[in-house]
Formats: C-alpha cells, structure tokens, sequence
C-alpha cells in the first residue's frame, strides 16, 4: 500500500535544500585553507528523526485497528450508525474537507 505523505515530502525538500544552499556557501573558501572533513548533523535531520518515528507509531496503531476493523466485518460483528455517519459527513462538509 503506498502512502502519500506531502508534509514529509515538504519536510525533506525543506532539509535538501538547506543542505545545498550550506553546499554552495562552503565551496567559496580560498583554496590556500586546506579543507577538513567533518560531520554535522543538522537540526532540520534531527526533526526529520523524530517525525519519522511518530509517523511509524502512527501507522502502526492505524494497521492494529484496521486488522481490528477487518476482523469484525467478516465476523458480521460491525454495524454503521447512520445518523453518526451523516452528522459526521456534514461536519466534515462545514469545515471545508469535503466540498
């Protein structure tokens, strides 16, 4: 199942093009300075970590309650509220997420 996640897509972009930018600064030093390799990690990496992370528990907790929901259909055990399924879809429409 593929998952489209733009916040992370946006989110790397972001890191990516910091990292080119600090790139092209570092490449103007005078070539009498002898360059050093060093390792740095940047916030925007460490940010990306600990989103990561939270997406992982997130999708973990969505996959134990689809197996839960999966379950119970096929058990017959699952029935929809109708009057909660429209008071939900009406909110959703007065907030603007389903036009």
């Amino acid at each position: 199942m593929k998952v489209n996640r733009p916040e992370i897509i946006s989110l790397v972009n972001k890191i990516m093009k910091q990292d080119q930018v600090r790139g092209k600064n570092n490449t103007q030093a005078s070539p009498s300075v002898p360059r050093v390799d060093r390792v740095e990690i940047s916030a925007g990496s460490e940010i990306l970590k600990k989103e990561m992370s939270r997406l992982d528990e997130i999708d973990a907790s969505q996959a134990e309650k689809l197996s839960e929901l999966a379950s119970r259909i096929e058990a017959g055990e699952y029935k929809v509220d109708a009057q909660e399924l429209a008071d939900t879809i009406l909110q959703a429409i007065e907030q603007g997420r389903i036009s």
